[in-house]
């Protein structure tokens, strides 16, 4: 199969990376509208990929099977829709769209079409915070009380200079996955407050998330980008679990998060696989396991609508869309 990567930005990096490691999918095109950055890309990584600065520009000069949508998140429900529209599996960066009705979208039109939609989960399926999760549930009883910090560090911003809100729509959505492993009762009720700290750094902001559980349990994300590594936390986030006679605490050290050839591939590169994986599953029409991401993406939906409002809203509810 051959694949259009549309976003040459930092991130295309480690996709490139995985998808030359895994070697079913070749890299046919570069699409960005910064023509440099993607020209820099192919240098990079020795690629021979056509360029372009719009799909369609691209369907005009080579064939693609899967599109791989690498654009800022207010871009990913347009570009994935657009390539499935085409007829194009999409495997996409996080969150699969910004929006509850846009997410369902996506996955009904892939469904209509027989193609594969896939998002990047790699914080909420890492095996250590699986494990982790696995503890708190054999050693206590919801409600819980939940604590994350995330801080990462981010010396240059990137897209995230240009986005609203970019601490929710690019860093808490991790969480989001995270703590749907935790607390399985549903959510009821977010409260998100970012804030600007243009005084760190221009892109700098906090983000103060708190959600609310139909069994009771309350949620605490605080999350930011910090200029100084100091205090910046592992990019899993420190989490504190805390119910009626327990306490726990996942807290992996930053110091230590350059994965080893003995511990295997970093937990991204292990998503894409198994995304590249169920696009080569034999069969008729593939799964959409994007589906399973509605709930992260129902409690993204009420975040930006409760930081646009200053006040707390309710959180969607998730239709059933198995087939």
């Amino acid at each position: 199969m051959k694949a259009a990567l549309i976003g040459c930005g930092a991130i295309a990096g480690r996709w490139v990376r995985s998808l030359l490691a895994d070697g079913r999918i070749e890299i046919a095109a570069l699409i960005d509208p910064d023509q440099q950055a993607a020209r820099a890309l192919a240098d990079r990584y020795e690629l021979s990929p056509v360029f372009a600065t719009t799909l369609d520009e691209t369907l005009t000069l080579a064939p693609v099977d899967v599109v791989v949508n690498l654009t800022p998140p207010d871009r990913h429900y347009h570009v994935s829709r657009e390539a499935l529209a085409h007829g194009l599996h999409v495997l996409t960066e996080k969150p699969l769209a910004l929006s509850l009705p846009d997410a369902l979208d996506l996955v009904h039109l892939a469904r209509e079409r027989g193609l594969l939609l896939a998002v990047m989960q790699n914080r909420g399926t890492d095996p250590g915070f699986l494990a982790f999760c696995e503890t708190v549930h054999l050693s206590a009883e919801p409600p819980f009380a939940i604590i994350t910090d995330t801080l990462v560090t981010l010396p240059s911003p990137g897209f995230r200079s240009s986005q609203r809100l970019p601490i929710t729509t690019d860093l808490a959505v991790h969480a989001f996955d995270q703590v749907r492993a935790l607390i399985t009762a549903p959510p009821t009720e977010v409260t998100c407050i970012e804030t600007p700290t243009g005084f760190l750094a221009p892109h700098s902001s906090i983000a103060v998330i708190t959600v609310r559980f139909e069994d009771g349990s309350l949620f605490t994300y605080r999350g930011g980008y910090t200029v100084d590594p100091f205090l910046r936390t592992d990019a899993n986030g420190d989490w504190r679990v805390e119910a009626r006679g327990f306490a726990a605490r996942w807290a992996p050290d930053p110091a230590s998060s350059r994965k080893t050839a003995e511990s295997g591939p970093p937990a991204y590169q292990r998503c894409i696989t198994t995304m590249v994986g169920t696009l080569h599953q034999p069969g008729t029409a593939p799964p959409v396991p994007a589906a399973g991401n509605l709930g992260s993406i129902a409690l993204l939906d009420a975040a930006l609508r409760s930081a646009g409002s200053s006040r707390s809203v309710q959180v969607p509810e998730v239709p059933d869309v198995r087939p």
